[in-house]
Order: C-alpha cells, then structure tokens, then sequence
C-alpha cells in the first residue's frame, strides 16, 4: 500500500495526463506503424547489403513497438499508482524507437 494521499482536483489531473499520455501514445504508435511500412518498401528497393542492414534494423523496431503496445495495456489496465512507474519504462523504449529510426536515416542516408 502507498503512502499517497490526493485530493479530487489531484485525482482528476492525473486522469487527465494518463488519458493524454495513452492518447499521445497511440496516436505516435499509429505514426511509427506507417513509417515501418515505408522502410520495409524503401529496403526491399535496396542492394542486398543494405536491405540486410535494415531488415535487421527494422525488426528492432518493430520489436520495439511491439514491446510499446505491451506497455500502453499496462498502462490503460494500471491503477494511478503503478502508472508512473509503467510509464518511465515506456519513455525509456519511446527514446529507444526514436533513436533506431535516426539510426536507419543516417543509414539510408549514406
């Protein structure tokens, strides 16, 4: 049990940013799910060598993903307590997503 005590102004806040996280995850979810699409086209165009380096890249992310989607469920079936806590492992694979998709750029780039 936890020692946290919150009024209804707090309570409500709280929903409020959770409903507007989860929203803002799944609308992002959506975007990363269209450029996955894309890459995969963009890599099946590409040289042997260099389809192999994304395709590897690409199944990064969409582990990735896959591994977002799992958090968002936690957190749409979370008590507020355990929301902070899901949701700092989720920033976490949101930074590791961005990251991978700067990665293949540069890589696409070259």
């Amino acid at each position: 049990m936890n020692n946290y005590q919150f009024n209804a102004n707090q309570i409500l806040t709280i929903m409020a940013s959770r409903k507007e996280y989860i929203d803002r995850l799944e609308k992002q979810l959506r975007e990363w799910n269209s450029q996955i699409d894309k890459l995969q086209k963009r890599a099946n165009k590409e040289s042997q060598d260099l389809k192999a380096t994304l395709d590897k890249r690409i199944e990064g992310l969409k582990e990735k993903r896959k591994q977002l989607s799992t958090k968002l469920e936690k957190i749409k079936n979370s008590g507020d307590d355990a929301f902070e806590d899901i949701r700092k492992d989720t920033e976490k694979l949101w930074k590791d997503v961005k990251k991978g998709f700067s990665e293949i750029r540069e890589i696409v780039q070259k």
